[in-house]
């Protein structure tokens, strides 16, 4: 019955959407299907159902089939980003894995760059970026939701996990994603009027923070240290601010469940930490791959290929600089970083694109503040910007940790970002004319 109704409301939201008419619906949809993952709730026929390529395909169609401009906005960002997809498909095609998963992930890879280059034409107005906005929190926020309300059900006893063999389906990926999902959180409600909105949303970032509690991550705390240091930094009300933040802080921990406090007493031990010290293992097998490799890396996966592994496990003495046990001589690992699994999987030149491609997007959403600061019809905008460079700011610190170079929601803010500042300009170019 499940997969009946799950199968029947994804064709009426197809149906009802008029996706074949309204592109820029599909692409909420898309949103949908990428981040709630439809497939995990399904047991039978429906849990094989490519949900997020049909409205990918779908989306696709329509939007070459309609009306709307075909104009990418120029921007350094998306050339970024086009030179990552390429560079990218060469990686895969030289790549030494022969992993079957090398392939799946450069699939996946692909998507999530054309799902951004979506965004950034079809979101062209400031209606559309909010129901995007929406969207990414009726998905990836209904699992916040379902997993916080799980935790604190248990009384602090559960232990959170993402949705099933998604890339949010670890503990530690979970908890980034939620991270990253707070400034959006934030910045809807601080725009919304409607009281029962507001009130959802309130409740949606508690039981937001309850997960990442739940998922008892470390780098998920370091993640939320440096969004409070971002703020703290970046607010005229230092004071206030700080006195805030310690009374956050010591309301967390005093209602946080023991097994809890204790595994974040273990954050000032990290050369001590077993687990910590395995991704430094894998930093380096990545590093002897791109060394090796420099150009476009081992391809997609390639570090997680036991051959692989095992191949530079071999050669693990030339980085004994940083002293580590040697690697594990019966299993592969992920590279635990998105800089380091960039590096392995791409190469330097990889990593250097997807430096840039930070870059570039913090540097849009800058711009777009700097346009906006003086005009009331476009606070909007300048607001977005902030909370999504606190999102980013967010990835690309706990990411440091974390095997998640390939993340939609990332990639969604990037497009996000390059709407936005398209946006922005025009208007004030408008503004200007008239």
């Amino acid at each position: 019955m499940r997969d009946i109704a799950l199968f029947s409301g994804f064709i009426a939201m197809l149906v009802m959407g008029q996706v074949f008419r309204y592109p820029h619906v599909g692409v909420l949809l898309w949103c949908w299907t990428a981040l709630v993952i439809p497939s995990f709730f399904s047991y039978g026929f429906a849990a094989s159902i490519p949900y997020n390529k049909i409205v990918a395909i779908i989306t696709l169609l329509a939007w070459l089939l309609s009306r709307e401009s075909k104009k990418l906005p120029p921007n350094t960002t998306l050339i970024l980003l086009a030179l990552f997809g390429v560079w990218g498909t060469i990686s895969a095609l030289t790549g030494i894995s022969s992993n079957d998963d090398a392939m799946r992930e450069w699939e996946n890879f692909i998507k999530i760059l054309v799902f951004a280059f979506v965004v950034a034409g079809l979101m062209t107005s400031k209606d559309r970026l909010t129901a995007l906005l929406y969207a990414v929190i009726l998905s990836l926020g209904f699992h916040g939701v379902v997993a916080g309300a799980k935790f604190i059900s248990s009384g602090g006893t559960s232990h959170i996990y993402g949705p099933g063999l998604s890339i949010i389906g670890d503990n530690n990926h979970f908890a980034l994603a939620m991270i990253v999902l707070i400034p959006i959180i934030f910045y809807l409600y601080r725009q919304v009027t409607h009281r029962l909105v507001k009130l959802a949303l309130i409740g949606t970032f508690f039981l937001t923070l309850s997960t990442i509690m739940g998922t008892s991550s470390r780098g998920a705390v370091i993640g939320i240290m440096a969004l409070g240091g971002l703020a703290f930094i970046r607010n005229p009300n230092k004071l206030r601010n700080a006195l805030i933040a310690v009374s956050f802080i010591v309301a967390a921990f005093s209602v946080a469940p023991e097994h809890w406090t204790n595994r974040m007493d273990t954050i000032s031990d990290a050369d001590q930490d077993t687990s910590f010290m395995g991704r430094v293992i894998a930093w380096k097998q990545s590093t002897l791959i791109a060394l090796d490799h420099p150009v476009f890396g081992g391809g997609f996966h390639a570090v997680q290929d036991f051959e692989i592994w095992t191949k530079y496990a071999q050669e693990f003495h030339k980085l004994d600089v940083i002293p580590t046990n040697p690697p594990n001589p019966f299993r592969a690992f992920a590279a635990h970083s998105i800089y380091f699994q960039t590096l392995g999987d791409l190469g330097f030149f990889g990593l250097g694109i997807f430096l840039c491609i930070l870059i570039s997007s913090w540097q849009n959403a800058s711009m777009t503040i700097q346009a906006s600061g003086s005009r009331p019809e476009l606070q909007w905008a300048g607001e977005l910007a902030k909370a999504l460079q606190y999102s980013i700011f967010a990835y690309a610190v706990s990411g440091a940790a974390l095997n998640m170079a390939y993340f939609d929601l990332i990639y969604m803010i990037f497009a996000i970002l390059v709407a936005l500042r398209q946006l922005t300009m025009s208007d004030l170019s408008k503004a200007a004319a008239t």
